[in-house]
């Protein structure tokens, strides 16, 4: 016969192994989130990508018009002239890194640069 302190540990021991349970099921749950979250940031990314930099430009000046932005707005809010604004819509490869950065943020695009070589 089982004696009270046995029932006891037994039932203490069932308590921890089912709150252990839920703790794995929770973490199985957050698993499975991130794992769907990491799907979509990767189809986020390819939908994205830029694979040509004219396209880029075609981009920003989209996102310019899309906002209402008008083009000598855009110069008086980033300090650069409109001729500097009108290559960068047409050929980004044409104006400094830094003014394609200035551009981008100011239209609220996030710049990313991904690193696709694996350097192990």
């Amino acid at each position: 016969m089982a004696t009270k302190s046995s029932k006891i540990k037994y039932g203490a021991k069932m308590k921890i192994s089912a709150e252990l349970q839920n703790q794995i099921n929770q973490l199985n749950q957050l698993r499975k989130l991130a794992l769907k979250q990491e799907q979509e940031e990767q189809k986020l990314f390819e939908r994205n990508k830029i694979s040509e930099l004219s396209e880029f430009g075609k981009q920003l000046n989209a996102q310019r018009k899309a906002l209402g932005i008008e083009l000598t707005t855009l110069e008086m809010q980033t300090g650069i002239s409109s001729s500097t604004l009108k290559r960068l819509f047409k050929d980004p490869s044409q104006v400094k890194f830094q003014t394609i950065c200035t551009v981008a943020e100011t239209l609220g695009f996030n710049l990313c640069a991904i690193n696709t070589h694996n350097s192990e």
